[in-house]
């Protein structure tokens, strides 16, 4: 009872007065809920308030090897149950002295790889492959045009409403994470085939979705992912296809030589040296003067 009782208050009063997205939400509930699946098989008699460090060591050497979890899929975990456990001290639910993230050890990260991105050919037939005679054919291509042409999220992109797009101001208006709200300019490719798609998908209301479903309901986000696999495995492409793979090839297809090396240096560095952190600031200049902010 304790267990649903602590994990309902953290999510209901804890994360909304953070101001969390929902997606966020829904990802802590769903990561304390199998640690709690996992607690209550191996500890029956005990409750969230009579664990210790051990426990939670057991509880990842678990996900580790049992459940193959890499190191950056631990650190989610553990951050998690830091946070939760933080919070059930700071609302009077638990002693200081009982929280067993108090003084939990940090898992060592992963080393950062090297963003991999799509060739000129692997984007080509990416983008043609959606046939042009169907709705949903032309609901694709504008897609995959959209998420490539700006590099917006997949939750942004299934978050576009029909009065996000101003066409004679050629832009969409954005909600990205945290709440935050942008204009992304759109190219004169991008414009033309969002105006296909609208033309044949039929009028909709301004607060209506702008992408629809077969049953006319939202895109979703992990619809949306979907999509962007099943026509990057038809079209031949080897390497492994997402938005946020689009993502990375419009942030660097937008972004000069020079810096991108920049960037690759920072982004591969795990520790952080006078150095680095001037390469990094480098990036950050670089990456504001290509996008012309």
């Amino acid at each position: 009872m304790k267990w649903d009782y602590w994990i309902a208050l953290y999510i209901n009063t804890h994360c909304t007065a953070r101001g969390l997205r929902a997606l966020s939400i829904k990802a802590y509930e769903a990561t304390l809920k199998g640690f709690r699946h996992y607690a209550q098989k191996r500890w029956p008699e005990r409750g969230p308030d009579q664990l210790n460090a051990c426990d939670i060591l057991e509880y990842l050497e678990y996900l580790r090897k049992e459940r193959d979890n890499g190191a950056s899929a631990l650190n989610r975990q553990a951050t998690v149950l830091r946070n939760f456990y933080r919070a059930m001290v700071a609302m009077g639910h638990l002693e200081p002295r009982q929280n067993p993230m108090a003084h939990f050890p940090k898992i060592k990260a992963a080393a950062r790889k090297l963003p991999t991105t799509l060739s000129r050919e692997e984007v080509s037939a990416l983008l043609d492959h959606p046939e042009t005679d169907t709705v949903i054919g032309i609901r694709d291509r504008a897609l995959l045009t959209l998420l490539y042409g700006t590099g917006i999220r997949a939750s942004e992109c299934s978050g576009l409403r029909a009065q996000d797009i101003n066409w004679e101001e050629r832009t969409i208006r954005v909600n990205g994470k945290g709440g935050h709200e942008r204009v992304v300019p759109l190219n004169e490719e991008v414009l033309h085939v969002l105006r296909q798609y609208r033309l044949v998908r039929g009028g909709a209301k301004e607060h209506e979705p702008f992408f629809r479903s077969r049953e006319g309901g939202a895109l979703s986000r992990n619809a949306i992912y979907e999509r962007v696999r099943s026509h990057a495995r038809r079209a031949r492409i080897v390497q492994r296809v997402s938005p946020h793979r689009l993502r990375q090839n419009a942030e660097r297809r937008e972004m000069p030589s020079w810096s991108r090396q920049i960037c690759l240096i920072s982004s591969n560095s795990r520790f952080f040296s006078p150095s680095t952190r001037h390469f990094q600031s480098l990036c950050k200049k670089a990456r504001s003067l290509s996008l012309g902010r």
